[in-house]
């Protein structure tokens, strides 16, 4: 396994502003991290130049500093919505972020494109209906994805949040069932060790359960439901179990942290060594 970490580790800044992208990937290299996993959704659901209509000269600095920096992106994450609501207004739009990030995920060579199912919490048979859906949805998007070279990993989410209603593939059972019935071969699961633990979930039998299918991780610790997204150690997680159940399977991906929090308050002068600690405690997990 390689280290890898999100672009959302140095994105989140004080006061709610947003760091550019480029940046993020200079002072991430610049901490020692070779290997990245851009965060499409964040570029999404904030103003920055992926939504907007010159998206595609952003798309070039992008990789211009990609190129700068030496780093290579093997993960991604997509934008995602609730597909399963057919009266949302701006479902056309919603669809370009997504035709665009998996454009961008082919340009930047990632590997694997990680994005959510959704449920369809008003039907009678919530658990058929979503599934139903979810494979109607994903045929195209994964034929497009294929046609630039990306494969599309969906995660394992969480739904203690919004109990007592259940969020479809909210476990592994679910996740390998729509997996196994898409007929393609560039889908995969991405396994969220931290959604696993707020649910409660054993992450040995899950990710034993999964297996091969696994091509993708999300890497980060909690204290409970609500303050998430941390690095290891600063939460309730077992690493141990973790790494040992990430092996047992022989799981050959990217160790890729995706901790939103860790860095939001951090002030300027300080995020060089925030984040060069970062990489030393995921070297670290590495070890055991």
């Amino acid at each position: 396994m390689r280290l890898s970490t999100s672009t959302c580790m140095y994105f989140n800044r004080p006061g709610g502003l947003k760091a550019p992208i480029p940046e993020s990937i200079r002072l991430l290299s610049e901490a020692g991290y070779r290997v990245l996993d851009m965060n499409f959704h964040d570029c999404a659901v904030f103003e920055t130049p992926f939504t907007g209509e010159r998206w595609e000269y952003w798309l070039e600095e992008v990789l211009a500093m990609k190129e700068r920096c030496g780093v290579v992106f093997s993960q991604g994450h997509s934008h995602f919505y609730n597909y399963c609501d057919e009266t949302l207004a701006k479902r056309p739009y919603l669809e370009e972020l997504i035709r665009r990030g998996i454009v961008a995920a082919g340009r930047l060579g990632i590997d694997w494109l990680v994005i959510h199912a959704a449920t369809d919490f008003d039907s009678a048979r919530p658990f058929e209906s979503s599934r139903r859906k979810a494979l109607e949805y994903f045929k195209p998007l994964l034929e497009l994805a294929a046609a630039h070279h990306v494969g599309i990993a969906i995660e394992n989410l969480w739904d203690l949040n919004i109990a007592p209603r259940h969020r479809y593939t909210a476990t592994a059972e679910e996740l390998a069932d729509l997996i196994d019935r898409l007929p393609y071969d560039n889908v995969g699961a991405c396994w969220d060790v931290e959604h696993a633990s707020i649910m409660e979930q054993n992450q040995t039998a899950c990710l034993k359960l999964l297996g091969k299918r696994v091509k993708a991780t999300h890497i980060s610790d909690h204290n409970g439901k609500e303050n998430d997204h941390l690095l290891p150690f600063m939460g309730v997680m077992d690493w141990q179990e973790v790494m040992q159940a990430l092996r047992g399977i022989g799981y050959a991906g990217d160790f890729t942290f995706e901790t939103h929090r860790f860095t939001q308050e951090i002030p300027d002068a300080l995020i060089p060594a925030a984040l060069r600690y970062s990489r030393q405690v995921g070297e670290y997990v590495l070890t055991l």
